[in-house]
């Protein structure tokens, strides 16, 4: 065994000799001093091991020693390869990811199909070149100089290619038939599954901020103005509106709006009519119940197929606002949920700049969000004002849980029942504030909240009694608030009566 292994070293070191140009085997004959048929067993022994390989010059072939025993594996025919590197390199040219091997100089000595549809054949090209576009000096992206220059055997570091693509590479070192070393790295493009978890994370971030502006928002204007702030923080668009549906006169208004210009910057003439722009567009995509987006310049002649005059006519009209601004997009998305129209939010980005796809995808990601939010507060100030409309009512209000002990009351019964403070009412039965009559148990109060449970409501005369112990007559109208599990509480309106021989007060 020893002495095979003296005669494969004998041989490579004579082709070692003979220089770049390689040998031939009558060459090597002559030098080593064996026979050509033994002399060809022993190089196709080594060129099994991949220590060796040769290139076709005619009929004859030319010995190297393999510094690239991969490269020279594809740059055979197939009729050359022996079965292993048949399988070897269908296996290695259909991975799902790349295959890169390099040599000590950055020298690009083989790569696979994966690599070769992203970057072209870039065999004999230098890595830093091919790769990132970059003077080697320079060469910040990748750590596989740390195995050239000898910090490091194995490296993986995710960089960012001359196209904007996120690479996950693993290198390591890897010593050659012949001594030298060479780096083999895999690599694959991670981009669009970068692309997914930033979507992610961008949405997470997006509804939790528009979750917090809806909690610490009063009123619709304050919700509208804060997120748009937060779509901006996250997505960095140029200019943008929140338009509000008013469907009793089918009309829209401007709530908030972000980057533009204020109304005394504007001639006053164009001021409304660029308004009316933004309506228009704003109207295109709640007619469509769906977005509008389009580019200014691109489109500005072109008639969607799937609009109707009207819509065209409205959609026209964005190219008016985009030559005011200088815009180069304008995207707007319909705020509905649960099948109603809230509004819409308008994007615009100037001259210029674009929007992603992953930044309008975001948009109508956290779009029902927005609208949610919108009706919540809309519910609320809705609930405000009737709050308020009971607050200032002047007849007495009282609402009390399902066990009968008040919850609420409104000045109005407090002025008539001449109590100072709500402290001194809520949590008592509300029975304890009338007077039975003896012998009529049809209107005894007790009666009254259980009729109100068993049919919703109940409508009567019940008798009063003060704090100071007078009494007074008032008509009492009950009832039932069910909420979506079951009855939630009892409301009445008393109205105090004032007829001839009502007791005094």
């Amino acid at each position: 065994m020893g002495s095979e292994e003296e005669t494969f070293d004998k041989i490579i070191n004579a082709i070692q000799n003979m220089g770049e140009t390689g040998a031939t085997i009558d060459e090597l004959s002559k030098t080593v001093r064996l026979e050509r048929h033994t002399l060809s067993k022993y190089l196709n022994h080594l060129r099994a091991d991949g220590r060796l390989s040769y290139k076709r010059i005619g009929r004859a072939k030319v010995w190297f020693v393999s510094r690239a025993p991969l490269q020279h594996i594809f740059r055979l025919s197939e009729e050359e390869k022996t079965y292993t590197e048949k399988i070897l390199s269908r296996i290695l040219s259909d991975m799902p990811e790349g295959v890169l091997v390099l040599d000590y100089d950055y020298n690009i000595l083989f790569m696979n199909r994966y690599l070769v549809a992203l970057y072209g054949d870039c065999v004999g090209q230098k890595y830093y070149l091919a790769f990132f576009d970059s003077p080697r000096e320079t060469l910040v992206q990748s750590k596989i100089g740390e195995i050239i220059e000898g910090w490091s055997e194995e490296v993986e570091s995710p960089v960012r290619d001359k196209e904007g693509r996120t690479l996950e590479i693993k290198a390591r070192k890897t010593e050659n038939p012949d001594g030298s070393f060479s780096i083999i790295a895999i690599i694959k493009d991670v981009s669009e599954r970068d692309r997914r978890e930033e979507r992610i994370e961008h949405l997470s971030e997006l509804h939790r901020l528009i979750g917090e502006s809806v909690n610490r928002s009063y009123t619709i204007d304050q919700l509208c103005s804060s997120i748009l702030e937060d779509l901006r923080e996250v997505i960095g668009y140029d200019m943008g509106d929140i338009l509000i549906n008013n469907p009793e006169n089918n009309t829209l208004s401007s709530l908030a709006q972000i980057g533009y210009r204020s109304g005394e910057d504007l001639r006053d003439n164009h001021h409304r009519e660029i308004e009316e722009w933004k309506e228009g567009v704003a109207t295109a995509a709640i007619l469509r119940k769906a977005p509008v987006f389009f580019e200014a310049e691109k489109n500005k002649n072109k008639k969607e197929k799937n609009m109707n005059a009207i819509e065209n006519e409205l959609y026209s009209c964005a190219y008016d606002l985009a030559e005011e601004y200088n815009l180069q997009e304008v995207y707007a998305v319909p705020l509905k949920t649960k099948g109603e129209l809230h509004g819409a939010l308008l994007t615009l980005m100037k001259s210029g700049r674009t929007l992603s796809e992953e930044d309008r995808s975001l948009i109508e990601g956290v779009s029902e969000g927005i609208a949610g939010g919108i009706a919540k507060i809309k519910l609320e100030e809705e609930l405000r004002l009737k709050a308020n409309a009971i607050e200032i009512s002047i007849n007495p209000v009282l609402m009390a849980d399902m066990g009968g002990k008040l919850t609420y009351v409104n000045p109005a019964f407090l002025n008539t029942w001449g109590y100072d403070s709500e402290k001194e009412v809520l949590g008592r039965p509300c029975t304890e504030f009338w007077k039975q009559r003896e012998g009529d148990e049809e209107e005894e109060a007790k009666d009254v909240l259980t009729v109100v449970q068993e049919k919703g409501n109940w409508e009567g005369e019940l008798i009063g009694g003060r704090k100071d112990g007078t009494e007074f007559k008032a008509r009492l109208s009950a009832s039932l608030i069910i909420g979506k599990k079951g009855p939630l509480q009892f409301v009445a309106v008393a109205e105090p009566l004032k007829r001839k021989g009502e007791m005094k007060q």
